[in-house]
């Protein structure tokens, strides 16, 4: 019966949820405006907003530096006058900008966890591509989204596929060669541009 009950629920709630996914799409040309290219080697970032409190992880986003720089922020909050937003990728992400990210989510009660992994261009480039191809997602289904990317490549394949946010924190971790940076601020509420 509670079975019944909380896949009839679940659906409910996908349906929903859909009406707030982010469609937004610029042309080809409007994006390839924003780029931005860093002197960084490629890498990725998992960045998770997690609770002081419980430890647990409340939203995920992936940061890769490729021949560009995206964030992609699926379901996210952040808007930027200086950023393209795109469904939930977001274009003009310069280091800056992403010093700002942090920093609109880090906040009382809440810091932010970067674990960032150096890889191939190839390999960085290729998550681009799987990631604008993943697109905008409903609320509350950002590890969905990520960890779907992630999975589609070998060496994310311990990660498996979660909904939860610090699940995906813990595994990425757990990675050879990540290395993690934690941003705490103690202001009340988020930044806004």
């Amino acid at each position: 019966m509670f079975k019944r009950l909380f896949i009839i629920f679940s659906l409910g709630a996908s349906l929903f949820l859909g009406a707030c996914v982010n469609n937004s799409t610029f042309p080809p040309e409007e994006i390839a405006a924003m780029q931005v290219v860093t002197e960084d080697a490629p890498f990725i970032s998992l960045i998770t907003m997690v609770n002081d409190k419980s430890g647990g992880g409340e939203h995920s986003a992936l940061l890769i530096n490729g021949s560009q720089q995206v964030l992609y922020d699926p379901a996210g909050s952040f808007r930027h006058s200086r950023v393209l937003r795109s469904g939930d990728m977001m274009y003009g992400m310069t280091p800056g900008l992403v010093d700002y990210y942090n920093s609109y989510h880090a906040r009382f009660g809440y810091y932010v966890k970067v674990q960032r992994l150096e890889i191939s261009l190839e390999l960085a480039d290729a998550l681009i591509v799987r990631a604008q191809a993943e697109g905008a997602v409903p609320k509350l289904t950002c590890s969905v989204a990520t960890t779907n990317i992630l999975s589609d490549f070998d060496m994310f394949a311990s990660i498996g596929k979660t909904f939860l946010p610090g699940r995906q924190m813990r595994r990425f971790g757990a990675l050879p060669g990540v290395e993690e940076t934690i941003i705490r601020e103690d202001d009340i509420g988020q930044n806004y541009n």
